[in-house]
């Protein structure tokens, strides 16, 4: 994920980019109805956990807000880049946001995966040499009781210090779109090998951190402020997940996740831990923020007597002849985020619909509305489908620049009507499938407005097309509790990984920005308050190769340099 972190003069005004229209007092949307909740409570203990639910919701919008970058003020962060205490980036795994890898992996396995393990055990994944680094055995039996035959478990921890040092207190926000595009890139992978997989959304976090051993970092006070000083304990592993990687076809089965918590905090605390994580950077800063939202949000163990498996839906065939041949491993090892764009390449329309239905959670649904979570790899997530993406359309081929908006779940459909801007025509574009919601809201060479936007990156303007991704947020946070925060950034995640592999499977490139101007873009699409919020923007197109970069194979081994 390319984040830059930039601190230029003021730029020129967004709206003098902005295409006229024929009411100008039209800019501005209809006020947004209000989610605030109007029950009144039957108990006194109902008062103070709404009170407390009210206080968690309030920080996370608060950390939200203070996190925006603006024309006037970027969010806060380092000056400068303090190289003498750059991380290190290993004990690391990909994807990266920044090129500074916060995401580690982990692997739990029972004794039943052929010629890997000759007992359960956990394991840490070693990037460099691709390797498991076993830290502990688990008791037998341990999987046979919960889980199907020949699954294993992959969890996913996030270091923030890794990504604080280069952005500060955004920082918590891209280690969230890093977690999500793991996620992504461990659904493709296993899909690719027969295997299918469901996050674990049941356990809470202090499951999640006895099963992948985070319990052995220790305790970390959160200072009053951000101050810079020695602080080790920053370099602690926070569980994001744990994702069951179990065979494709397999129905729902049992699972109460109670008494897989009793299980996980009765056995795990007392197993024999092995090795010690590296050092990462003499000095630290600490952004408090960071650490007080993440506390917030940690979701605690939710019940559930059923793991469902819903049945597999494929994506649209449109175009299928604009793919290059590649098999999956093909693209999935020559997957780079471009540093640069090259202002010319094209894609035909046919190209560009085929590749946008791939951003589709239903996948291919003839007659059926995009909603629940279904196909590769968004059937990873267990929540319905959240997240929208505002496309610039800059060089597709048959179809007019402007602005475009790809609804990913159908039901918000005539809540975004009512929130955006009154001059959008919401019409489907020439030749777009019916079954593809995709709408034209604004004919116009948007190509500088992109640029603008994204903290004045060409790279957002100089691609075939570039998007925002805009998550119903507040009500989401609102229905389903405040750790759907970070899990809206793992949607974005995961669908930013499906463009990265789209792009090269149709021979061009992609990057991830998270440097971008967020209220501004909600001024554009005529978003009023934190009902919608753009978490992540995204360019695909041409790549400017830069010679002075050196390409190493996806895995060097422990002798070679990376």
């Amino acid at each position: 994920m390319t984040s830059l972190l930039l601190r230029n003069p003021l730029p020129p005004s967004l709206f003098h980019f902005i295409p006229s229209i024929n009411n100008p007092s039209s800019f501005q949307s209809q006020a947004m109805a209000s989610f605030s909740s109007s029950s009144t409570p039957s108990t006194e203990q109902q008062q103070q956990n709404q009170n407390l639910d009210q206080n968690k919701l309030s920080h996370v919008l608060k950390y939200h807000n203070q996190t925006k970058h603006h024309f006037n003020q970027y969010a806060r962060g380092p000056h400068g880049l303090d190289w003498a205490n750059q991380p290190n980036p290993f004990r690391r795994v990909n994807p990266s946001s920044g090129n500074l890898h916060p995401t580690e992996a982990y692997v739990i396995a029972p004794d039943s995966v052929e010629s890997l393990f000759d007992t359960p055990c956990v394991c840490h994944y070693a990037p460099k040499e691709h390797a498991l680094e076993v830290r502990a055995k688990i008791p037998p039996g341990f999987f046979k009781k919960f889980f199907p035959l020949n699954s294993f478990l992959v969890g996913l921890s996030s270091i923030f210090w890794r990504e604080a040092w280069k952005y500060g207190e955004r920082a918590f926000r891209y280690c969230n779109h890093d977690v999500g595009h793991a996620i992504g890139a461990v659904a493709m992978a296993a899909a690719g090998l027969g295997w299918d997989v469901k996050i674990l959304d049941g356990l809470g976090c202090e499951e999640l951190k006895y099963l992948m051993g985070l319990h052995v970092f220790p305790e970390f006070e959160v200072p009053s402020r951000a101050v810079m000083g020695k602080f080790p304990e920053i370099e602690f592993e926070h569980p994001d997940c744990v994702m069951l990687v179990y065979p494709s076809g397999t129905k729902g089965f049992d699972l109460d996740y109670k008494e897989l918590s009793d299980a996980i905090l009765e056995s795990f605390p007392k197993l024999e831990w092995k090795g010690k994580p590296n050092s990462l950077s003499k000095e630290h800063v600490c952004w408090d923020i960071i650490y007080r939202t993440s506390e917030i949000v940690k979701k605690p163990l939710t019940s559930g007597d059923r793991f469902l498996v819903d049945p597999f839906q494929r994506s649209g065939s449109y175009s299928e002849g604009s793919y290059k041949g590649y098999s999956v491993r093909q693209v999935v090892r020559k997957r780079r985020s471009a540093v640069d764009m090259d202002g010319v390449t094209g894609i035909q329309r046919d190209a560009f619909y085929q590749m946008i239905s791939h951003c589709l959670p239903s996948g291919c649904q003839p007659g059926g509305k995009q909603r629940k979570q279904l196909a590769l790899p968004y059937r990873a997530l267990p929540w319905d489908a959240e997240v929208h993406a505002a496309l610039f359309v800059h060089r597709v081929v048959g179809l007019p620049q402007g602005l475009y908006f790809l609804v990913r779940n159908e039901d918000h459909l005539s809540e975004l009507k009512k929130a955006t801007r009154p001059d959008f025509v919401w019409a489907k574009p020439e030749g777009c499938p019916n079954e593809l919601p995709l709408y034209e809201l604004l004919r116009f060479d948007c190509q500088r407005l992109a640029k603008q936007l994204s903290c004045h990156q060409e790279i957002a303007s100089d691609g075939c097309f570039s998007l925002g991704m805009v998550a119903r947020l507040e009500p989401t946070l609102r229905e389903k509790n405040v750790w759907m925060y970070t899990r809206l950034f793992w949607e974005t995640g995961v669908l930013g990984q499906v463009l990265y592999l789209e792009a090269h499977a149709v021979g061009i490139s992609a990057t991830g920005i998270g440097c971008f101007f967020d209220d501004p873009v909600h001024q554009l699409l005529g978003l009023e308050g934190s009902t919608y919020q753009s978490l992540y923007h995204f360019t695909v197109g041409g790549p400017v190769l830069d010679k002075r970069i050196m390409s190493l194979p996806a895995y060097p081994g422990p002798n070679v340099d990376a």
